[in-house]
């Protein structure tokens, strides 16, 4: 039998691993994963490895989710789960809100562990026995996702913005199937992604400029978020949905699943975006974890790997297996940990940010921006990394809404689904 004190220690120290991948841009949760895959066999003496290096992480994934969201305001750099996040946190930054940008992103984390929680049990027998709506779910998806686009470009402001968020769409749809075609190599042999350059140049480096025209950051005021708890609950509502929806999907990421949680919020506020956003991430990264054992499909490389370290018991009772159990308790660790490790980097740098010239700071994340695109997707990445920006700065040329530039994933999906 496991200790559970040794699971919670376990917990804590996935919860610090996850803290580092999620403070630093372009270093992913499945790096470390992959990593410690590889070091499997020289954990075969310990006793129950395979659960422990399992629960780290699973842990470290879950810290990720909330961690990931200080870089994306703070410095512009975001990964394919803040995205979509990064566009209300920066505009709250510059209002001088930065740090309840990430006092709200962590609220919206840790209550979509909350609500995961509660829709566990229906989760289960929802998508396993005896309903089985998993495969009938993977048959109506495409029509979901192709309802999502033609929604996101058919509610532009104007017929003329209509037709300009319909240029976004394709073009940077036809990019992302050529990307996906691509054979990147890090120079750190690092896994290599094409996600992490593209959406660094649609969404990160854009913002990044743009702001190059504000003389300075504003002081940042340190207050807590204070929230409509019924709108919050909404939001952490929706994302949570989405975020589980998606995460039994093949081929289907938790950047889509923002995308379906932005259109089935509506009319929202940046405050509302950032729960709702962060909300996906969490759990999306939560769900993939239980698809494990309910539908037996690894929709993540942090799921691959656990599924390659450990033999998975499929879900087929009401009570869930051992190894699920012990899972569960590292990812209530690691949302307490993350938390408060989330608003406590937030507070540390927000309090110093508004010391630093803001243009001399925005040209030293855009070099180092580059600088972590190339260490990890080499010269090609670099390329990619280009031409994405040029895509960023037309769209917002045209005035049309960021969000359209997700169609670097959501056309390729389209087109796999239906050719």
């Amino acid at each position: 039998m496991i200790d559970l004190l040794l699971i919670l220690l376990i917990a804590a120290l996935g919860s610090l691993i996850g803290c580092m991948t999620g403070l630093i841009p372009g270093l992913h949760v499945n790096t470390i994963a992959i990593l410690l895959l590889s070091a499997m066999p020289f954990f075969s003496s310990l006793q129950n490895a395979s659960i422990l290096l399992s629960s780290l992480i699973v842990s470290a994934s879950i810290s990720h989710t909330f961690l990931n969201i200080v870089p994306s305001t703070f410095i512009g750099a975001p990964e394919e789960d803040t995205a979509l996040v990064i566009l209300p946190a920066h505009k709250m930054l510059l209002e001088g809100n930065g740090y309840k940008a990430i006092s709200l992103s962590a609220m919206g984390s840790l209550g979509a562990i909350f609500f995961s929680f509660l829709i566990l049990i229906p989760f289960r027998f929802l998508l396993g026995s005896p309903f089985n709506f998993y495969t009938i779910f993977k048959d109506i998806i495409p029509w979901i996702l192709l309802a999502i686009s033609i929604i996101l470009i058919a509610t532009e402001k104007s017929l003329e913005h209509v037709i300009h968020a319909s240029a976004i769409f394709f073009l940077s749809g036809i990019f992302g199937m050529l990307i996906f075609n691509l054979s990147l190599s890090s120079p750190i042999h690092a896994p290599a992604s094409p996600l992490f350059p593209a959406l660094a140049g649609l969404f990160g480096m854009p913002t990044l400029l743009l702001s190059l025209k504000e003389r300075e950051i504003p002081p940042q005021y340190i207050e807590e978020a204070e929230v409509d708890v019924v709108e919050a609950g909404k939001g952490i509502g929706i994302g949570t949905a989405s975020g589980s929806m998606v995460s039994i999907l093949p081929g289907v990421t938790s950047a889509v699943a923002t995308i379906i949680a932005l259109v089935a919020r509506g009319k929202r506020n940046k405050e509302d975006t950032i729960v709702t956003l962060s909300a996906v991430n969490t759990a999306n990264a939560f769900f993939v974890v239980l698809a494990l054992f309910v539908v037996e499909r690894a929709r993540s490389g942090a799921a691959l790997a656990i599924q390659e370290m450990k033999s998975i018991l499929k879900w087929d009772s009401i009570m869930p297996p051992p190894s699920l159990c012990f899972f569960l308790i590292a990812i209530i660790v690691a949302g307490i940990i993350a938390y408060y490790a989330t608003k406590f980097f937030g507070k540390i740098i927000a309090k110093n940010i508004s010391s630093i010239s803001y243009p001399l700071l925005g040209k030293i994340t855009m070099v180092a921006l580059s600088f972590l695109v190339f260490i990890f997707t080499g010269i090609m990445g670099i390329c990619i990394f280009i031409v994405a920006t040029f895509i960023g700065l037309f769209c917002l040329e045209l005035r049309v809404r960021r969000s359209l530039c997700m169609g670097v994933l959501l056309l390729p999906i389209l087109i796999t689904y239906f050719l």
